[in-house]
C-alpha cells in the first residue's frame, strides 16, 4: 500500500513539474514555423557519409523570437540521433530580445544569432538540444547576469542534468565583465572560448576560476578588453590551449604566466599592446611557439637581442609599429623552419645577420617563402643587401597595390628599388662625400666644436675685461695722487652771501633807501662815539 502512494506521489510530482515548466513558455510567444521556408531559405543536402545537413537561414527578417519547433521540410530526420544529421540555423540581424529555449532535437546544432539586441537568455536554454555544437551570440548587448551557470544545463537524467556537447562559443562585442565561477560546469566538451570587445578589465577571481576550469579549451580570444596582466591561476589546467590572442589590450611587459603554457602555445598575438619593448627574457620557454604577431604597436621602438630566440617559430608578424629602429635578425638563426616575415611599415633602416663569411653560402632559414618589407626608410647599404640575399631576396613581396620596397638613403639611390639591386653592385659603389649619409647630429650648442669654441670667446672677454678693470683702477690711482684736476673749495661768509643774495632780489628803489638809512646810522654812530 505505501508502494502504491510512493508511486502516485512520484507521479503527481513530475505532472506538477511538467505542467510547471510548460506554464513558464506558455506566455512567450515563438515565431510560427507555418510556411516558414517560403520566409526562411531551408536547404538539405547528404554528405558522402551518408550525414543529413540542414540549413535554415531566417537573418534579416524582422523577427522578435525564434521558432517554436522545426521546419516541417526538415522532416523527422530533424530529431534523429545527433551522429546522423545536422542542423545550422541562422537568427542574425533580427530584433530578438530574449532568446527563447531552442527547439528539441537530438541533432548536432550550430546557432547564430549576431547583431540581435540580445539582453536575455531563457534558462535553460539547450533542455532539449543536448547537441549543441556552436552558439555565436556576439554584437549583441549581454550582461553579466545574462549568464548563470544553469543557462548551460542539459536533460535530466536519472538524478542529474546531462551535459551538453557544445564546443565553440562566441560571446564577443557584448557588455560583459565579470563570469560566474560556475559558468562552464555543464560544458566540458568546450574547445573555442571568444570573450573579445567586453569589459573584462580585470580578470577577478571568479572570472579566472570559470576559465580556468575548462581543461578542454584549445582556443582562447580576450582582445581588447582593457587587460594589463593575466593571473597567475589562469592557465594551469589549460594544457591543452594553443591559441591565445590578447591583442588590444595595455600589456606593457608579456605576462610571466604565459610560461605555463611552455608545451602547448603555438600561436600568440600580442598586436596593439602598449610594449614599448620587447626584452631577453620576453618570450622565455615557449618553446613550442610556431605564430607570433607583435605589430600595430605605437610605442614599439626596440626589440632586444634575445627576444625572438624561439626555435619552433614559423610565422613573425612584426609590422605597423611606427616607432620601431631596431630588431636583432641574428635571434632568428635559429628558426630554422621559419617560412613567413613580414617587417612591413616599421621605422627601421637596415638589417643585420652578423653571419661569419663561412656560413655566409648556407640560406638561414630553407623554408622562407614570404618576406615583405616595405614602408621602412631602408638605408641601402652594403650590409643590408648581404643579409636580404642570404634571407632570399627574391622571396621579397610587393603589395597588392603595386607598392614595393625602396631606397631612402643614401641619396644617390633614393627611391631604387631594392629588389632591381645586388649586394655585388652597392659593396663596390663609392659615394662621393657630398651624397653620403649624415649622421644625425645634436643641437649646435651641443656639439662639441661649439662647446670648445664657445668657451675659448668667453675666456677671451674675461681676460679682456680683467686688463681693462686693471688699466682703469691704476689711472684712478695715479691722478688720485697728483691732486691733477681737483677744484679748491671757496668758502663766502653767511653775511655777506645773505646781503648780497636779499639786495640782488629787492627792487632798486628800495635798495637805495636801505643803502641811505644804513649810511645815516653808520655816520650817526661815529657822531655820538667822537661826542663821547
Amino acid at each position: 500500500m505505501k508502494h502504491k502512494y510512493l508511486i502516485l506521489l512520484l507521479a503527481g510530482t513530475v505532472l506538477l513539474l511538467a505542467t510547471g515548466v510548460r506554464g513558464q513558455h506558455e506566455d512567450i510567444p515563438y515565431q510560427p514555423v507555418t510556411n516558414i521556408c517560403q520566409t526562411c531559405l531551408c536547404l538539405s543536402s547528404q554528405d558522402s557519409g551518408h550525414r543529413t545537413h540542414f540549413d535554415l537561414d531566417c537573418s534579416v527578417r524582422s523577427f522578435e523570437h525564434i521558432l517554436a519547433r522545426w521546419p516541417e521540410e526538415f522532416g523527422s530526420q530533424a530529431m534523429a540521433a545527433g551522429a546522423s544529421s545536422e542542423i545550422v540555423a541562422s537568427f542574425s540581424g533580427n530584433r530578438i530580445r530574449l532568446l527563447q529555449q531552442l527547439p528539441a532535437t537530438n541533432a548536432s546544432l550550430t546557432l547564430s544569432c549576431r547583431h540581435c539586441g540580445l539582453q536575455e537568455l531563457q534558462t535553460p536554454l539547450f533542455m532539449d538540444v543536448p547537441n549543441v555544437e556552436a552558439l555565436y551570440l556576439s554584437w549583441n548587448e549581454l550582461s553579466d547576469d545574462a549568464l548563470v551557470p544553469d543557462l548551460f544545463r542539459g536533460p535530466f537524467r536519472n538524478t542529474r542534468y546531462e551535459p551538453i556537447g557544445l564546443r565553440d562559443l562566441d560571446l564577443s562585442h557584448n557588455r560583459i565583465a565579470r563570469l560566474d565561477r560556475r559558468l562552464f560546469e555543464h560544458t566540458p566538451h568546450l574547445t573555442k572560448l571568444n570573450l573579445a570587445y567586453n569589459k573584462l578589465a580585470v580578470l577577478d577571481e571568479a572570472t579566472t576560476a570559470a576559465v580556468a576550469s575548462v581543461a578542454t579549451l584549445e582556443r582562447m580570444d580576450l582582445s581588447h578588453n582593457g587587460l594589463m596582466s593575466l593571473p597567475a591561476g589562469l592557465f594551469p589546467k589549460l594544457q591543452s590551449l594553443r591559441v591565445l590572442d590578447v591583442s588590444g589590450n595595455e600589456f606593457t611587459v608579456v605576462p610571466a604566466s604565459l610560461q605555463q603554457l611552455a608545451n602547448s602555445l603555438v600561436q600568440l598575438n600580442l598586436a596593439a599592446n602598449a610594449f614599448s619593448s620587447f626584452k631577453e627574457n620576453s618570450f622565455q620557454g615557449l618553446v613550442s611557439l610556431k605564430r607570433l604577431n607583435i605589430s600595430g604597436m605605437p610605442s614599439l621602438r626596440i626589440v632586444e637581442w634575445g627576444a625572438l630566440k624561439l626555435s619552433a617559430l614559423e610565422q613573425l608578424d612584426c609590422s605597423r609599429n611606427s616607432k620601431l629602429e631596431r630588431l636583432e635578425m641574428a635571434d632568428l638563426l635559429g628558426s630554422r623552419n621559419l617560412s613567413q616575415l613580414d617587417l612591413s611599415r616599421n621605422a627601421l633602416t637596415t638589417l643585420a645577420l652578423n653571419v661569419s663569411s663561412n656560413a655566409s653560402s648556407a640560406a638561414p632559414w630553407p623554408r622562407l617563402r614570404r618576406l615583405n618589407i616595405v614602408d621602412n626608410p631602408w638605408y641601402c647599404s652594403c650590409d643590408l643587401f648581404k643579409t636580404l640575399e642570404l634571407t632570399g631576396l627574391a622571396h621579397i613581396e610587393r603589395e597588392t597595390d603595386g607598392t614595393e620596397a625602396r631606397c631612402e638613403t643614401p641619396y644617390l639611390l633614393a627611391g631604387s628599388v631594392l629588389s632591381n639591386l645586388t649586394a655585388e653592385r652597392i659593396c663596390k659603389m663609392v659615394i662621393p662625400k657630398k651624397y653620403r649619409e649624415v649622421e644625425e647630429e645634436p643641437p649646435r650648442f651641443l656639439r662639441r666644436r661649439y662647446i670648445i669654441l664657445t668657451a675659448i670667446i668667453a675666456s677671451v672677454v674675461l681676460v679682456i675685461g680683467l686688463v681693462i678693470g686693471f688699466v682703469v683702477a691704476c689711472v684712478r690711482r695715479r691722478l688720485k695722487g697728483s691732486d691733477y684736476g681737483v677744484q679748491p673749495i671757496r668758502y663766502t661768509s653767511v653775511r655777506g652771501s645773505n646781503l648780497s643774495q636779499f639786495s640782488q632780489l629787492q627792487p632798486a628803489s628800495v635798495a637805495s633807501k636801505f643803502s641811505s638809512v644804513h649810511a645815516g646810522g653808520s655816520s650817526g654812530a661815529t657822531t655820538g662815539a667822537a661826542n663821547a
